[in-house]
């Protein structure tokens, strides 16, 4: 169902009742009351699929949210920040390829250290917060990344592609 279908849901682990929503159609809401109220927080992205909108684990305010426009054949990678609850949004994607984006997480030690899993099998990793990114790609199979999950205790990742299988990355050496 094209335009009118939430493809993403992210609760702020700090502060329980604030949700981020996307959708099909480029839209980010916002609620800080359990959905009492929503309010639009996705003025000035693109109107293109949000593939992921994940809700800080460091600062309440921040989100982070990727699109992707591989339905209109639209290949650049789409990665914005809010620090404002949705008042404005700052590109984060310079230096990517020309890929969608299908998700990003925060890593839980840094606030500054991202992932980003891409439709062409990319996984890449930022420690300076969006300004610039490296390829953490070196044996993966070229299958689109759908998911990737940080498991904190552990400093593991786990990254889900389609169809090709699921993988496990020791996390310390980005870590430290």
């Amino acid at each position: 169902v094209p335009y009118g279908t939430i493809t993403t849901i992210s609760e702020s682990p700090l502060r329980p009742g604030l949700l981020y929503v996307g959708t099909d159609d480029g839209r980010v809401w916002i609620t800080r009351n359990d959905g009492a109220q929503w309010t639009e927080a996705g003025r000035g992205l693109p109107h293109k699929w949000i593939s992921r909108v994940v809700a800080s684990g460091h600062a309440a305010g921040t989100a982070y949210v990727t699109l992707t426009g591989y339905r209109e054949n639209d290949y650049p990678p789409y990665i914005f920040k809010t620090a404002d609850f949705g008042e404005t949004w700052q590109p984060i994607a310079a230096g990517l390829p020309d890929e969608q984006v299908n998700v990003i997480r925060e890593d839980p030690r840094s606030a500054v250290t991202l992932y980003i899993g891409t439709d062409q099998g990319g996984v890449y990793v930022s420690k300076n917060g969006g300004t610039s990114w490296i390829s953490m790609c070196a044996n993966l199979p070229p299958a689109p990344v759908h998911d990737i999950a940080i498991h904190a205790r552990d400093r593991e990742m786990v990254i889900a592609t389609h169809g090709r299988s699921i993988f496990k990355v020791d996390l310390a050496p980005v870590q430290d």
